[in-house]
Parts: structure tokens; C-alpha cells; sequence
């Protein structure tokens, strides 16, 4: 067994932590360690999402230096282990000159599984080779397998790309079906909150591990939780226990936070100056960057048609609806059904413009970034100036006030309160701003997940008086959304405690809290308790003032497409007076198509 301590960025970009780490894994008796490099400046052309918020400010905190990677390398070699390195683009090996070929072992990382131009430049420094393939389809690793069969030597990792995975999560034995496939060498990439699920793996048939090393679980970077440190045996019970949760089914779902994290992983093709339509891509008017919000150029490749027919602005990124004609616009039926139902879908201001043009309906709710909440608190006319202030709208409050931490403004900590409750202020002064322009009231709609140590009933009592103290006293309420047991905070699975079980039912029915429903949510944390969402939902609709509309299976199978989940037909919440908002997960992409299809089948079934 070949067990890899990852460095990664649990070093903090200190070269001394990272000495200290080495030791460990060395005394662990770990067969190599393994660093992560991205050049210091570039890697990110865009951070307007929460995801690319977090890790490229934790990136550019966590760099080291080549020459630090080189002598550390050493270290690692002078201790009896293979020295290892990850890059997401090609160019960055460049940053180590001629010393590149001194690693004993390169790492392409998950989420460029599908890069062949990077696979194959590192196959040619002739080290022995490792592929991720967390966040891809069967399909997609089928694929890569068989486009990396020339490789002569080449690793295959199962992985699950959340941060941390909880113990169920691992469809481990994906990994019979990847030996079979490959008749190479398989392994593991662990991020499980229990590193005792290499057992398992092992059983599996695994024999090479990777696995994050860090000096405090419970460290502020975003892959300590996700870590090991070196006393972790009392655990063994608790793997035992899920043993058949943990084995899976022996398929390969990609779930919602893989999804995001692909995309603020990955790279894709961006616009290195103005395109016009006709124009044939090239890397004379493209470049490669994260994060993941278009075409890579496997996708080009296989589109075989790498002339544009829409422009594209430089900055923007390629997508495939610069490869089709412009869409049209919602017909008026359709509209006039979304608008006598109150229906609503999200919005971002970076999308704004594009959805509002496709879909010409009056409710609107705008999903901020903190970043965004910060720039309408800088200039609020500036912000407004990109909405269209015919339309009528809601606002949902963002989940984080900084790259690192969630809202709670409740806590003792001064610097999380503070922030918090600025985030709030500032988005009910923005609520006021619309309801003077648009003459229609703006609800508010927030997620607070944060237990107080004083108890479940005393938080709901001390976060009704807040939200009412902060919004409904200004003359705009704020709503506490209805929350997944399991949220996808931070990249990866979060169990949370508050709007989320039948215990919090009985609190929010007895002191009368409104709040916002989201089906998909309820859904999800009834499976998770093994109840009746309906019954649930029958409890907690005469307290609904607005409502998110989407489906949902199992504990994290949240905003797929009508009809694949448990939600069966929506129609019957389309009737009450609240405002109701389709959260079809990634329905934004493709200027909306996952709006557009969500309610055409509301539509046609109920129009």
C-alpha cells in the first residue's frame, strides 16, 4: 500500500509548517508526500462567485515559492519518501525550470480530468503519473481512461470531490468497476471526515492512498476538516458501523457540491480580447483560466465547430451559446402565467441583464455574494443602475460575510456579528430602495444555520427578535429560510442543527415564526430524518410567507428537474398569495434554460 500525504495548502504558505508536516507523514510511515502548486498571479480571472471568493483568496495566502518547493522536495526524499506535485495548467511547471523533472511522481487533479493537452504534457517529463477523477460522471471517466490508455505509467483515483465527505457518500465500491476498466493500478483521494474509510477502499481493491495532512482538524483553511492528523484510532468504530452506507451502489453520481466545486476548480476558455461572430478560436483570442464557467477546449474539440456565431466581449467566457443564435424571449402566454402566479426565479447582477431579456416576468429575486451586498452598501445608485426597476423583486441575503465565514448575527464573536449584521442592514436598506422604486413590496430571505450554546429555543426566540429589530421594524421583513439537514458550505457537506428537523418545527410553530419554505430543502432533511415531508410541509405552510419551488431526492439531491425527485407535482403551491421562486439548480446556465424548462412544465400542466 502507497499512502501520500497532501500537502496541499494546510501549510498556510508557511515552509516550517510544512517541514513539520513532512516529519509526520514521514514517521507515519507514508510511502510519499505530495505538494499543489499554482503560479502566484492569474490563476483566477474572475471571483464575482462565492466558491471563487474562498479559494482563490486561500491560494494566494497558502503560495510557496519554487525554490521552497525544491528544497522541501528534498526534505521529503532525505526522509525516505517519494516527493509528488500537482498542477492545473502546464505553463506553471515552467516556474521550476529544468528541476521539474526532480519529483518523483506528478498529480493531475480532479478537476482537469478531461485536459489531454495537460495529462499528456506531464506523462512527457517520463515520472510515473496519477489521475483524480472526483466530480465526473461514469461517462466522463470511461472516457478519459480510454483517451489515457497509451500511458505507460498511470495511477486512476476514485474521489469524492466535497470538503469534507460525509460517511455514506463514497460509493466506494465505484472502485471494482475502475479496476475492471482500467487493468492499471487504482486508488483512493480521501477527504472523508474519517480517515478509516481507506479500509474500506483498501477492501475494495485500492492500494494507492492520498490523503490530506494537517497539523489541526479544526483549523481555519478550508481542507483542514477534510484532513488527518495523527490520532484519529477512535474512529474505527464509527466506520464500522456505516460499513454497507459507506460501500455505495457501485455507480458514480455527481453531486450538487461536486458541481460547484468542478466549476470553481476547474478552468475554462475566456475571451482574451473582443470575438466577433464567424471568428474560429485560437490561443491568439482565448486563454485558459478559472474559474470553470464555459468550454474547455476538449469541449470545443468536440463540438467541431470552433467558429463563434454570437460575439464575445474580452473577459467574458466561452460557453456554448456563443455557438447558437440568440433566444427568444418567454412568449407572452407564459409570461402572463408566471405573473399571475407570482412565479419568480433567481437572479445574479452578472446574469441580470441576459435572464431579464429572456424572461420578461415581473418577480425577480436577486442571490447576492457578500462582495455584491458590499458594493450596493459602497454606491447604492451604482447598484441599482444594473436592475431593471419595472420588475418587482426579493432578495436572498448571502450565506457568507466573508471568503471564510457564514453569517450569524447572533454570535459572540464581535467581528462575526458586526459583519453579519452590516450584511443585513445593508440588504433591507437596498429592500427599501426598491420598494420606494418599484412601488411592490421586496422580501427578504436568509439562511441561519448558526446554534447558540444557550439552546435551540432560546436562538429561534433571540433570531426572531433580531430579524425583527433589523427588518420588519424598518418596514422590510426578513424571512429564515427552511435548510437541507446537509448544506453544501465551503465546497463541501456541512450537518447543520437549526430549520432543519420535526424538533424545530415544534419551536417555529410555537412562537409563530414566518419564514420562508423551500420544498427542495424540506425535502431533504425529512429524508434525512426518515419522515413525511408532507407532513412536515402541512405543519410549516400556515407559517410560509414566501416559498421556493424545486425538487429534490434523497439527503443531497437538491433543485434537480421536476419529476426526478420526491416533490411529484409542484401545481399545488402555485395557488397561495406568496411569492414563489423556482430554485432549479444551475438554472441559470445557458441563459436560463433551466428556468425556461421549469416552467414550461408548470406551464403546459397548469397554465
Amino acid at each position: 500500500m502507497k499512502v501520500i500525504a497532501e500537502l496541499g495548502i494546510n501549510h498556510r504558505g508557511s515552509s516550517g509548517v510544512a517541514e513539520q508536516l513532512i516529519d509526520i507523514a514521514a514517521d507515519a510511515g507514508a510511502w510519499a508526500a505530495k505538494f499543489q502548486y499554482r503560479a502566484r498571479h492569474g490563476f483566477y480571472q474572475a471571483t464575482d462567485e462565492i466558491g471563487d471568493e474562498i479559494l482563490s483568496r486561500e491560494i494566494d495566502d497558502s503560495y510557496i515559492s519554487p525554490d521552497t518547493v525544491l528544497q522541501l522536495a528534498d526534505r521529503i526524499r532525505r526522509k525516505g519518501m517519494a516527493a509528488g506535485i500537482s498542477f492545473f495548467k502546464f505553463e506553471d511547471s515552467a516556474d521550476f525550470g529544468d528541476r521539474i523533472r526532480e519529483f518523483d511522481f506528478f498529480k493531475v487533479p480532479s478537476a482537469e480530468l478531461l485536459n489531454e493537452d495537460l495529462i499528456f504534457s506531464m506523462a512527457g517529463l517520463g515520472k510515473p503519473l496519477i489521475l483524480s477523477t472526483g466530480g465526473h460522471s461514469e461517462e466522463d471517466i470511461f472516457r478519459a481512461i480510454e483517451a489515457t490508455a497509451s500511458i505507460a505509467d498511470v495511477t486512476y483515483l476514485h474521489c469524492i470531490s466535497n470538503y469534507p465527505v460525509l460517511l455514506g457518500n463514497q460509493q466506494m465500491r465505484f472502485l471494482r468497476t475502475l479496476r475492471e476498466k482500467t487493468g492499471s493500478a487504482i486508488g483512493y483521494s480521501s477527504h472523508d471526515q474519517d480517515w478509516e474509510v481507506c479500509l474500506v477502499a483498501a477492501a475494495n481493491g485500492a492500494t494507492v492512498f492520498e490523503r490530506h495532512l494537517t497539523m489541526d482538524k479544526l483549523g481555519q483553511g478550508i481542507d483542514d476538516s477534510s484532513s488527518s492528523d495523527p490520532q484519529e484510532f477512535r474512529r474505527m468504530c464509527k466506520l464500522l458501523n456505516a460499513y454497507d452506507e459507506v460501500q455505495g451502489s457501485g455507480r458514480r453520481e455527481v453531486n450538487q457540491g461536486e458541481r460547484i466545486n468542478m466549476q470553481n476548480l476547474g478552468s475554462s476558455l475566456y475571451a482574451s480580447r473582443d470575438i466577433a461572430p464567424g471568428e474560429t478560436l485560437s490561443a491568439d483570442n482565448t486563454v485558459v483560466k478559472a474559474p470553470r464557467k464555459g468550454l474547455t477546449w476538449s469541449d470545443v474539440k468536440r463540438r467541431g465547430a470552433p467558429a463563434v456565431r454570437r460575439p464575445v466581449a474580452a473577459g467574458a467566457a466561452v460557453s456554448g451559446l456563443h455557438f447558437s443564435e440568440a433566444k427568444a424571449p418567454l412568449e407572452d402566454a407564459l409570461v402572463a402565467f408566471c405573473d399571475d402566479r407570482q412565479l419568480s426565479i433567481p437572479l445574479r447582477l452578472h446574469d441580470a441583464e441576459v435572464l431579464q431579456k429572456r424572461f420578461p416576468i415581473r418577480n425577480n429575486e436577486l442571490h447576492l455574494s457578500c462582495q455584491e451586498v458590499g458594493s450596493f452598501g459602497e454606491d447604492m445608485a451604482a447598484g441599482l443602475a444594473q436592475l431593471d426597476l419595472s420588475r418587482h423583486y426579493s432578495i436572498h441575503i448571502p450565506d457568507y460575510i466573508d471568503s471564510k465565514t457564514l453569517i450569524d448575527p447572533l454570535t459572540g464573536d464581535d467581528r462575526i456579528r458586526t459583519g453579519s449584521l452590516r450584511i443585513i442592514e445593508t440588504c433591507v436598506d437596498l429592500a427599501l430602495e426598491l420598494q420606494a422604486k418599484t412601488g411592490a413590496t421586496v422580501p427578504i430571505v436568509g439562511s441561519f444555520s448558526r446554534l447558540r450554546p444557550e439552546g435551540k429555543k432560546d436562538t429561534y426566540l433571540r433570531l426572531r427578535d433580531c430579524l425583527e429589530e433589523t427588518g420588519s421594524a424598518r418596514g422590510s421583513p426578513i424571512y429564515p429560510q427552511w435548510l437541507p439537514r446537509i448544506a453544501w458550505y465551503f465546497g463541501g457537506a456541512d450537518v447543520l442543527d437549526m430549520f432543519c428537523g420535526a424538533d424545530d418545527i415544534d419551536i417555529v410553530v410555537e412562537i409563530g415564526m414566518e419564514l420562508c419554505l423551500d420544498l427542495s430543502h424540506l425535502i431533504l432533511s425529512a429524508n434525512y430524518a426518515k419522515d413525511d415531508w408532507r407532513q412536515w410541509c402541512d405543519r410549516l405552510m400556515p407559517l410560509a410567507r414566501h416559498i421556493h419551488i424545486a425538487d429534490a431526492t434523497g439527503i443531497d439531491g437538491e433543485g434537480i428537474e421536476f419529476g426526478r425527485g420526491d416533490l411529484g407535482d409542484p401545481g399545488v403551491y402555485l395557488d397561495g398569495p406568496q411569492r414563489k421562486v423556482l430554485e432549479v439548480w444551475q438554472g441559470h446556465l445557458s441563459e436560463g434554460d433551466g428556468f425556461d424548462n421549469a416552467i414550461r412544465q408548470l406551464g403546459e400542466k397548469h397554465g
